[in-house]
């Protein structure tokens, strides 16, 4: 038997290198599995010599070129004409220039590309073939100078350096990423050398999206991860099924190890064939723990849901609680679950709690309840200034603080883009726009549905934009549709317009009288007022209204003949729902939509409104088509382009504050009057009105720039002195000499009149003015000024902020169409409004349900009416209502936690408990009576006396 040989030592054993092993061995893997053609890096060697010796910057700088010239080519990749025309474009920008030479020399050597591939090339393309070319030539260049001066550099024996401080590390090639050719890298992107894996872990994942392979070309989810898994399993990779290999990547995806520990169990898991699918996992760790967490917390809110459906009632007894044998052992399953899950957390094991990998998939792919959620609520930080338009500039100065927001310019037209031309209307149309020889853009724009369908339209526009032509051409819409043989059958329909304001209403009212009177149609205001008998209204085709006074209307069963004749009701100011007022008319809506179903009767609806953010729920709520009845203009659109500046003064003292009210008011007049302007300065008392005069004349005084204000030059002023001296109002004449006027529904009409005259005139500068003079009078300036925001309500018993209808009013008045290129709109307030009325102005507050606050009353008006009898009615009436919308967009606003939301996504339950605690208050009250037991309502007298003279539940 021979003596075993002496086993060498490790000392003489030759170096086994593991990396190049494992590379070796992964590369004859994929030669088997996934066979590639022998030619792949032909191209490569030949623009790169060296190529099997480059390092992996010039490895990922030749990928980002090829990527370049397949996007040159169209993605056309044909493998002859690739090669040809990489050589080709390598040679034209392959050098040793800067970025700048770069440049020069791709514009140069345009002509000479376009001729070698025989089109036109985009600037884009020219400048990102012509950067990663060079890039390329010069990563080489370093590369082979490197390599020479290793070669050439003599070794000194006696070296006193440290051994090993000459070895130049390179992390294993294993853990380097390639780049994809498809990878759109950015041009200003630096170079990009390759990281130790430590580093790509799982928040450095989430940042190199540019660096995905190619298995994955869209965005990685866990429907990917399944596909991945099922191929895996397929090709015999994995001994565990599709889903239970996809479960066993979650849960190590999900655990808190290191990165090279993931990377190993991942590995093991899915095998070395799968080598690339687990760089990709690794590169996209985060999207998929997002995915797998947004699936869990589905799972859980679908089980916290299930768990509270209505159970067995319990009767207690002194602490007893009697249960069925069943629900005593699921509670003590239950309670095991929990001790279980308790101890695996505690002992740091990641049992996601899922067996069924199917599950959790189709649950990641559904959206929780509360995604859509846009609003915070009300809170500290509810009106932070999300962004702010381009241009703007903010100040801080001593005492204040100061933005400017430049005017917006006009969009041009649109090639395809015309105006309509009056002549195109049918002739009797023809005659309600005399004067006119066409359509605004606006006007253009939503003519063809407006005036060739039935329908249901809103317009979000700015003011200014000629919502009052929108209008009417739904009303003469409305008249064609009631001509038959050329004769108009006027007692066939009833047209109602609601405006906000009286003001308004009157206006409205004049203006439609005069347009259509060439065709006999009658037009009556209608307000608390104007009192209309049953023959004037039966002799109206065309009712102007305010919003209460509509609904005390149809509230009332013995109206209900007018209102089955409506057949157009047109809500001008929608954005009035922000408003306290806004309640009514989401009621009024309400009614009419329900009269629609249940009637079956066509009745359009038509809502004009100014610029808002929350628009397409507007229009769920109106029930207009967003496709062909939903037109929202920005202020691009406005005729006048409006600059907007708002002061905020964070001054704390009373007097000192007051001050800088009249010093910055003032500071802002005299700047508009010096380039030759005329200033509106709007406050909110009448008294107000002189004393704020009084005050500019005053500092104008003490300034030395009275001059500025005076119209002694003007032709007519010794005329208009003698008129003026025969006024009421003393302040009148005392403020004229001075250039001052005053405006306010105190004054007599005479001197209201007189006032508005001189101002048109240029006579008058300066007019100090209230808010009457925006609602009742179309009276433009150049500069329009807001003194402070705060104004005392008499019903509230207190201060107020100036609403969100007033300021958009009076800054419509800002900007004179037939004079001026641009307005400019001023409010001071105070510091702690600041925010909120750049975001109101600037669209960016979303339009809120006020009608959780009126909910009682209207519930009353709907049980007096009989179109409410019961909690599920008065459930379904609630759909309809703006409320149902915003409640399940923002629920927090409306007092709806998440864990609610959560529960009960469809919002039922809420919506049941709002009308119970309301039907429960107004039984209370004796308005109504409420059957708990059936859910009936049963009408009152006291309800049907309050729902028919308006009296409000807080007041009965």
């Amino acid at each position: 038997m021979l003596a075993p040989l002496p086993r060498l030592t490790s000392a003489l054993r030759g170096h086994y290198d593991a990396d190049q092993a494992y590379l070796r061995r992964k590369t004859v893997l994929q030669a088997l599995t996934l066979p590639r053609p022998r030619d792949e890096w032909e191209l490569a060697r030949k623009i790169v010599p060296n190529w099997d010796d480059a390092p992996s910057n010039v490895r990922q700088a030749y990928k980002q070129f090829i990527g370049a010239v397949v996007e040159l080519l169209n993605g056309e990749v044909v493998s002859e004409e690739l090669q040809q025309v990489a050589q080709a474009v390598y040679a034209l920008f392959g050098g040793d220039d800067t970025e700048y030479d770069a440049a020069q020399r791709a514009l140069a050597k345009r002509n000479e590309l376009e001729s070698l591939v025989g089109y036109t090339v985009q600037d884009s393309v020219l400048m990102k073939l012509a950067q990663f070319a060079q890039k390329l030539s010069s990563l080489q260049q370093a590369s082979t100078h490197e390599f020479v001066q290793r070669k050439t550099e003599d070794v000194d024996e006696n070296d006193r350096s440290e051994f090993g401080a000459d070895f130049d590390f390179k992390p294993p090639a294993r853990f380097i990423v390639d780049v994809s050719l498809d990878d759109d890298l950015s041009l200003e992107s630096g170079g990009f050398g390759t990281e130790p894996f430590e580093k790509a872990q799982y928040d450095a994942c989430s940042a190199s999206t540019t660096h995905s392979s190619t298995a994955v070309r869209g965005s990685v989810s866990l429907r990917w991860l399944k596909d991945q898994c099922t191929s895996i399993t397929r090709s015999g990779g994995s001994m565990l099924s599709g889903d239970e290999l996809a479960m066993a990547l979650c849960r190590v995806l999900l655990s808190n190890k290191a990165g090279d520990e993931i990377a190993g169990e991942l590995l093991d898991l899915v095998g070395d064939a799968a080598f690339e699918i687990v760089q990709n996992l690794l590169l996209h760790r985060k999207e998929l723990v997002d995915a797998i967490q947004h699936g869990l917390t589905i799972l859980k809110s679908e089980k916290v849901s299930s768990n509270n459906q209505p159970k067995m009632p319990t009767y207690g007894t002194q602490g007893v609680t009697v249960q069925t044998e069943y629900e005593r052992q699921l509670d003590k399953i239950r309670r095991k679950e929990e001790k279980r899950s308790k101890r695996g957390t505690d002992n740091g094991t990641n049992d996601i709690g899922v067996d069924n990998f199917s599950s959790l998939l189709l649950a990641s792919e559904r959206k929780q309840p509360f995604d859509d959620v846009i609003g915070t609520g009300e809170g500290a930080d509810s009106f932070a200034v999300t962004s702010l338009p381009q241009g703007t500039t903010r100040k801080h100065m001593k005492g204040y603080e100061e933005v400017k927001i430049p005017p917006t310019p006009t969009a041009p037209l649109k090639p395809n883009e015309k105006l309509i031309e009056i002549r195109e209307l049918d002739e009797f149309a023809q005659a309600a726009f005399q004067g006119y020889k066409s359509l605004n853009r606006v006007q253009s724009r939503i003519f063809q549905a407006t005036y060739y369908t039935n329908e249901n339209i809103l317009v979000c526009a700015p003011t200014g934009a000629g919502k009052t032509n929108i209008a009417m051409i739904a009303v003469l819409h409305e008249i064609k549709q009631h001509f038959r043989d050329g004769v108009l059958h006027k007692n066939e329909f009833k047209i109602v317009y609601v405006a906000p304001m009286k003001a308004l209403v009157a206006e409205v009212t004049a203006t439609f009288s005069r347009r259509l009177s060439p065709l006999n149609l009658v037009v009556r205001e209608l307000t608390g007022d104007m009192q209309l008998t049953k023959n004037e209204i039966e002799e109206t085709q065309m009712i102007v209204t305010t919003p209460e006074k509509w609904d005390v209307i149809t509230r009332k069963s013995s109206d209900m003949s007018l209102s089955m004749l409506v057949k157009l009701i047109i809500i001008d100011e929608v954005h009035l729902l922000n408003d306290d007022r806004g309640s009514v008319i989401e009621a009024l809506v309400a009614r009419t939509l329900r009269q629609v179903e249940s009637m079956q009767s066509m009745i359009r609806i038509v809502g004009l409104s100014a610029t808002l953010p929350t628009y397409l729920e507007v229009a769920q709520f109106l029930r207009v088509n967003p496709e062909t009845g939903l037109f929202f203009f920005d202020s691009s659109y406005r005729p006048v382009p409006l600059a907007q500046q708002y002061i905020g003064i964070s001054e704390r003292d009373y007097t000192k504050k007051n001050e800088l009210f009249n010093t910055l008011c003032y500071e802002k007049v005299v700047e508009s009057i010096k380039q030759g302007h005329q200033a509106l300065v709007f406050v909110h008392t009448r008294k107000d009105t002189g004393k704020t005069a009084r005050t500019l004349i005053d500092l104008a005084a003490k300034a030395g720039e009275l001059e500025l204000f005076s119209s002694a030059d003007h032709p007519q002023f010794p005329l208009i002195k003698k008129d003026v001296s025969k006024a009421k109002s003393r302040e009148v004449v005392e403020f004229f000499e001075s250039g001052f006027g005053i405006h306010n529904a105190g004054m007599i009409r005479s001197d209201r009149s007189l006032m508005e005259r001189l101002f048109a005139d240029g006579l008058l500068k300066v007019l100090v003015c209230t808010a009457t003079l925006a609602w009742g009078v179309n009276l433009p300036a150049h500069t329009v000024v807001i003194k402070g925001t705060q104004l005392y309500d008499p019903k509230a018993g207190g201060w107020r902020d100036l609403g969100m209808l007033d300021v958009m009013q009076i800054f419509g008045r800002a900007g004179r169409p037939q004079f001026d290129k641009s307005g400019e709109g001023i409010i001071i307030t105070t510091h702690d409004k600041l925010a909120y009325y750049l975001r109101l102005l600037t669209s960016q507050l979303p339009i809120e349900s006020q009608f959780l606050g009126s909910l009682k009353d209207n519930l009353n008006a709907e049980v007096a009416l009989g179109t409410v009898t019961n909690v599920k009615e008065a459930c379904a009436w609630l759909g309809y209502t703006y409320l149902f919308i915003r409640m399940r967009t923002n629920p927090l606003v409306y007092g709806i936690a998440w864990e609610e939301v959560i529960g009960d996504p469809s919002m039922g339950s809420k919506q049941r408990a709002f009308i119970i605690d309301a039907a429960r208050a107004l039984d209370k009250a004796k308005m109504m009576r409420y059957d708990e037991k059936s859910g009936n309502f049963y009408c009152a007298e006291l309800g049907r006396i309050a729902s028919h003279f308006y009296l409000q539940y807080s007041k009965c």
